[in-house]
């Protein structure tokens, strides 16, 4: 018996020496390893080492940020996130999940529809549509149920969607901002409004909407062009881009669409205009990390492993008549930019940042092979980045803002610009989920 406790005792000692010695080396390890200031993944700062002062010492704070920071930096953190995340997938458990708890609202339709809200009455002009392909193209559509990984992103057949969530609030206060907007620059400007599909709806099969819980962006876009003052010109690409959902016109591991995408827009965009849209093959193409594009569903999933096994490739078309832009950033400096952006100072998976200078407050590119005078201003979200190139033969001069970040009024740059067209771009995530709302506020007063 003595022996046995004996024996016992030892073992609990050494379990206890080993674990210390762990967090003794771990810990040290952690001090003298150099640390990362960005993660890539996460496309972010990290947070740095506290200042010291004789107050942050005294009120605790200074220790809680060295605890912070030690643990935002610590060396290989992503690495250990990534070897969670394949730990937790290969538990082999699935669940219903909701995309940050949101329910979603039912779509209003017909009469219902006509009685909602306080925007414009029904009588708003038809959503304007393409003309019917003479030849049915292949049919990309996703018919297998798939599984939502830790994050509340749903993976099927190696590519990420995040769930689409109609608000009632959210679309009709949209509305009415769209509405208020015109109200105010819409003696001045042809006003635009699109509002561009997530992937879900577009690559997916009902069936796997209802396996997400999602709701029909089809069905939310056009309650929103429904509700419309008729003076607001809705460009619809909805269908479009559902009839040519079996080419590579949205990302897998990331939310937006690829340049290919955004073109197919620009294309329904043309036909509204009345103009021959350009072809891609009279375009430079250039290609950007083949096959090592992971973006913001694969960070969203904390690196999951079946999308490290099926990243993207970023694929631009440079403009013919510039490819040079100006561009005002968020620390209020003005920059010479290129429009598709072959230097790049990130990694991989922040590539979507090569088109027009990304998410900034406010961009120009001036086309000197046009001089009608012609002037056009995007007011958009990250979809807009995409966009934007597009338009750039057809114009002398486009104006942009990124609604999130711009401290500009609609109302003043158009009148300082001379500006003739308007298109406010949003993903319907956000469009029709509130999110976007108070930013197109106080863009439009």
């Amino acid at each position: 018996m003595f022996d046995r406790e004996w024996q016992n005792s030892i073992l609990r000692l050494m379990k206890m020496v080993a674990f210390a010695l762990a967090l003794v080396i771990l810990g040290g390890a952690g001090l003298v390893w150099p640390r990362p200031d960005r993660s890539m993944v996460e496309k972010r700062m990290l947070t740095s080492f506290p200042a010291f002062s004789l107050a942050s010492l005294w009120d605790g704070s200074f220790f809680s940020g060295v605890d912070t920071w030690y643990a935002d930096t610590y060396p290989m953190r992503e690495d250990l996130i990534a070897a969670q995340q394949e730990m937790e997938e290969r538990y082999g458990l699935r669940g219903t999940q909701m995309i940050g708890g949101t329910v979603a609202d039912a779509i209003p339709t017909g009469d219902e529809a006509d009685a909602g809200g306080d925007a414009a009455d029904a009588g708003a002009a038809p959503a304007a549509t393409p003309e019917p392909t003479a030849t049915p193209l292949p049919d990309g559509t996703v018919h297998e149920i798939g599984e939502f990984v830790p994050g509340g992103i749903y993976i099927t057949g190696g590519s990420a969607y995040g769930g689409y969530y109609f608000s009632q609030n959210g679309a009709d206060a949209y509305i009415d901002t769209m509405n208020q907007i015109y109200a105010n620059i819409g003696d001045k400007v042809t006003m635009y409004v699109m509002d561009v599909p997530i992937s879900a709806s577009v690559m997916l099969d009902e069936s796997v909407w209802a396996d997400m819980g999602c709701s029909d962006e089809r069905a939310a876009i056009e309650y929103v062009a429904g509700k419309l003052d008729p003076g607001i010109k809705p460009i619809m690409v909805y269908d479009t881009l559902r009839e040519h959902n079996a080419e590579y016109i949205y990302f897998r591991t990331d939310h937006h669409w690829t340049a290919l995408g955004a073109y197919y827009a620009y294309r329904v965009f043309c036909g509204m205009k009345g103009w021959t849209p350009h072809e891609l093959d009279q375009f430079e193409m250039k290609t950007f990390a083949p096959d090592r594009y992971l973006g913001s569903y694969y960070t969203s999933s904390n690196k999951s492993s079946q999308l490290t096994s099926h990243p993207d490739t970023v694929y631009a078309w440079v403009p013919m008549a510039t490819n040079d832009m100006q561009t005002t950033m968020r620390d209020g400096i003005t920059y010479d930019w290129p429009i598709i952006n072959d230097w790049f100072e990130y990694d991989d998976n922040n590539t979507y940042c090569i088109f027009a200078a990304a998410d900034q407050p406010f961009s120009h590119i001036h086309n000197d092979t046009i001089t009608d005078g012609s002037c056009i201003m995007v007011v958009k979200d990250s979809y807009g980045n995409s966009f934007i190139p597009w338009l750039v033969d057809h114009y002398e001069d486009i104006y942009w803002v990124d609604y999130r970040y711009t401290s500009n009024t609609v109302s003043e740059l158009v009148e300082k610009y001379g500006v003739q067209e308007v298109i406010f771009e949003a993903a319907t995530s956000l469009a029709t989920g509130g999110s976007c709302n108070g930013y197109f506020a106080s863009v439009g007063v």
